[in-house]
């Protein structure tokens, strides 16, 4: 099919904040190869801080990939809403959404279905089975931040036309979005039996077909809110491709922007979903410049848990009080929601010297700030120290890291969705 040329037409608002994030991407980086190569935290090794952020209950080992477990320090009252939704999975949905950088993200790994995050869903699949549900992907944003050549699989567009743009500063899920201007067409394939679309209102109209089929038209113009969703029901189970074409000559030729797709295989309404709330380079201001917005797609979204994977590209540009302040803002807002869901914050910063001068301050002291967060917010907090900690020696570390040297390769996102499906499968 025909492919149009590469995204390059950033608006002014975009490419500056796409600026910023190319200096905070290295961060990341650097913080996973510290995890890795150090051994990080965690057992007889860890500090005091660490015992007390992974104290307590101990999830399932059985149902972790390759028999990984996940320790958690949280009350029964802070894991209630997901624990309501795991005991009813049979009968309603169970949603998880994962907030995050480029470890959540899924840079490093060589598929998207590879991520750490994919391989848990489908974990969590494993240990609260409901029958007859397959279950899809879940949501996934119209295009990833992620970059080869470890993750060429950012752009998962089969095809596209017109003009089709960057955009990061509408308030979808994980603040990555596609413009499309009026005449644009962009198809993308699905797997299963319903789809939600996901746009911002206030645009152009858009028409979208499922498998060459014209299915409906909606203009964004009537909806005000930065976040709506059309859905996409009766679909036969198996592949599909859906395709959004934006109507050219409507009102002011507005464009649209996409925000993403959801795909569900029987699960709409039963079993665990995934939805994808990560971008390779996010910091905490990523969530809190428009955090009204955000909230907005996480309340569309209807999640259980979240877990909240930042703070390693907050050192550059961030004082620990700073960091500390936008944490709590992103924590407290998730607790506000109508329907407030259990917030689990996966400590990006095991204590590791190799990050020692890459912040404003000892990285210590971030890690102080996100443990005061914890306690003042009365969330669940587990530390990826403990994810790795017993992969092995200095040398068998590095096998975990992908060709950049920096993020977890395949075995090493197996290693994270271990630890993880251990924490969540409860």
């Amino acid at each position: 099919m025909k492919r149009a040329s590469s995204m390059s037409r950033w608006r002014s608002t975009t490419r500056s904040r796409r600026s910023s994030t190319r200096h905070a991407l290295p961060v990341a980086g650097l913080l996973a190869a510290t995890l890795l190569l150090t051994g990080c935290t965690g057992g007889a090794g860890g500090s005091a801080a660490d015992d007390d952020a992974t104290s307590g209950a101990t999830g399932s080992a059985s149902a972790a990939p390759d028999g990984g477990t996940g320790t958690s320090a949280g009350s029964d009252d802070a894991w209630a809403a997901w624990d309501a939704a795991l005991a009813d999975a049979d009968g309603s949905p169970a949603r998880w959404l994962a907030v995050g950088d480029s470890i959540t993200e899924g840079q490093g790994a060589s598929s998207v279905d590879s991520r750490w995050v994919d391989l848990t869903r489908d974990a969590l699949r494993a240990a609260h089975p409901v029958d007859g549900v397959t279950g899809g992907v879940g949501y996934r944003p119209a295009v990833f931040a992620t970059y080869g050549p470890d993750s060429p699989w950012g752009d998962w567009a089969t095809d596209r036309q017109g003009g089709v743009d960057l955009d990061g500063t509408s308030p979808a899920l994980g603040f990555r979005s596609l413009e499309l201007e009026p005449g644009a067409q962009v198809s993308w394939p699905v797997t299963g039996t319903d789809v939600d679309l996901w746009w911002a209102g206030g645009g152009g109209s858009f028409t979208w077909d499922v498998d060459g089929t014209r299915q409906g038209r909606v203009d964004t113009g009537d909806s005000a809110a930065s976040s709506s969703v059309t859905p996409v029901g009766g679909l036969d189970s198996g592949p599909h491709t859906v395709t959004v074409t934006v109507a050219a000559g409507d009102r002011s030729d507005d464009p649209v922007v996409l925000h993403g797709l959801a795909a569900f295989d029987g699960d709409r309404e039963r079993g665990v979903t995934l939805y994808d709330s990560a971008r390779s380079g996010a910091t905490t201001a990523t969530f809190t410049d428009d955090l009204a917005g955000w909230l907005e797609a996480v309340a569309a979204a209807e999640p259980d848990v979240v877990t909240i994977t930042l703070g390693a590209n907050d050192l550059r540009g961030s004082s620990p009080e700073e960091f500390a302040d936008g944490y709590r803002d992103v924590v407290e807002g998730l607790q506000a929601l109508d329907a407030p869901p259990t917030v689990v914050v996966v400590d990006e910063f095991p204590v590791a010297a190799g990050l020692a001068d890459s912040g404003q301050a000892p990285i210590a002291d971030y890690e102080t700030a996100l443990d005061e967060v914890v306690a003042e917010t009365g969330v669940v907090s587990v530390s990826l120290g403990d994810a790795l900690s017993g992969a092995g020696d200095g040398a068998d570390l590095r096998s975990l890291l992908s060709s950049d040297g920096l993020h977890p390769n395949d075995v090493g996102q197996r290693t994270i969705a271990a630890f993880m499906t251990g924490v969540l499968a409860r």
